[in-house]
């Protein structure tokens, strides 16, 4: 596991931040930046997911 569960969701929440702000203010038409906006994104979705998933399991299982 790469990743503690506590770490998840902030990761997830700081990706996405980075996703907003690089599309708004880095305004160049430069598909590679497009592609970088889409993978933060897609990973900023998964790991918000993911700890969602995590923290409903160990409230449960206590």
């Amino acid at each position: 596991m790469l990743l503690k569960d506590e770490w998840l969701i902030p990761i997830g929440g700081i990706c996405l931040a980075i996703a907003i702000l690089a599309d708004r203010f880095l305004v160049a038409d430069v598909q590679i930046l497009d592609f970088i906006i889409g993978v933060l994104t897609g990973m900023a979705l998964v790991l918000n997911l993911l700890g969602l998933y995590r923290m409903g399991r160990q409230t449960r299982s206590s």
